[in-house]
């Protein structure tokens, strides 16, 4: 995926730990405020393996080609690497279904379902002697125990459940259908190689993670709208809010009308940490907090004199005894600007 990372950056200084936290999925207040400023968040946990090295390399290399200008832990888009970006963006797949990348980790939901679907096929043909997917223990053991919990009519459930949502996904893309399609494996079909599906959809191999991740993306929404075996499967794996567990816990609270501080005593977590909830809400969840009990009036009023000009140029600077609460409203107010246009 590396001729892709030119799609995150742009022709202004970009933080390039932002650029790899959010491919890594971290979910730092940092990290998903200057995602949503530069548009990436749909890119969250894009490549969770994405390590510092390959990622570094990568970035002088686009440095010498004279593609990117690296400086204060920021890189930006020369003129050369903005004409390689809109090249590249013109010939090849865009990802289009990135906001639902908070749904599930679509690498551990697709090896689950791949091995499901591998047992069911060979169960239909009576076949107890094959290999199935080498996955870890407990992903087989999650598979096995789903299986045991249905009859026979498991068959004619999953095969259902699959052709409804390829006939969903093929509305949107038939290339994604068919990616989707042929790369299941099951009685004698270890369905397509990489350089098979390059072939077949007549794109390059480059786009295929992009793909593959947009069509298990579509079909994990699509399970989550649904019940059925496959649903079943999947349920523990998929998340009903892209905000972490706790975070979701603060926000009920609050808009059940409890302060920051009564939060705080009633969970025993720190100020702190309840504004970062907070703060994590009012980025994911737009429009679902109500701004006005978070941002007094006058406060507001107050910043709206103090920082002028482009959000992303807007530097932090305390003026009162109390500088987490100071830096909380300064973070709620950029997301409002941002958030108003």
């Amino acid at each position: 995926m590396a001729d892709y990372l030119l799609a995150l950056f742009s022709g202004r200084p970009r933080r390039i730990r932002v650029i790899e936290g959010t491919l890594q999925g971290k979910r730092t207040i940092t990290n998903l405020f200057w995602a949503q400023n530069y548009g990436i968040l749909p890119y969250l946990g894009a490549d969770r393996h994405l390590s510092r090295q390959t990622y570094d390399q990568w970035l002088m290399v686009q440095a010498q080609a004279g593609n990117l200008i690296l400086a204060d832990q920021t890189a930006q888009l020369t003129e050369k690497g903005l004409a390689a970006q809109m090249t590249w963006q013109a010939n090849h797949y865009q990802p289009r279904f990135g906001q639902w990348t908070w749904i599930a980790n679509w690498q551990r939901l697709a090896d689950r379902v791949l091995l499901a679907v591998q047992l069911v096929s060979e169960f239909a043909y009576h076949n107890r002697r094959y290999s199935p997917l080498s996955l870890p223990w407990h992903e087989k053991l999650a598979v096995r125990n789903w299986f045991l919990h249905h009859d026979g009519q498991i068959v004619s459930q999953v095969k259902t459940e699959l052709a409804a949502v390829l006939t969903q996904l093929a509305k949107v893309d038939e290339r994604l259908s068919n990616l989707f399609a042929y790369r299941l494996i099951g009685h004698e079909s270890v369905g397509w190689s990489a350089m098979e599906a390059s072939r077949q959809l007549g794109i390059q191999a480059s786009d295929l993670f992009w793909m593959e991740r947009d069509a298990w993306l579509f079909f994990a929404h699509s399970l989550a709208q649904s019940t059925g075996a496959l649903t079943e499967l999947v349920l523990p794996l998929l998340a009903t809010t892209p905000l972490t567990s706790s975070a979701q816990q603060t926000l009920t609270a609050f808009l059940g009308g409890h302060s920051i501080e009564e939060i705080s005593h009633a969970r025993r977590l720190r100020v702190g940490t309840i504004r970062e909830h907070l703060l994590q809400a009012v980025i994911l969840l737009p429009g679902q907090l109500p701004l006005a009990r978070l941002l007094p009036s006058q406060v507001e009023a107050k910043l709206q004199q103090q920082y002028q000009g482009p959000v992303a140029e807007w530097r932090f600077t305390p003026q009162s005894t109390d500088p987490g609460q100071e830096f909380f409203y300064f973070r709620l107010f950029q997301v409002k600007v941002m958030q108003d246009g």
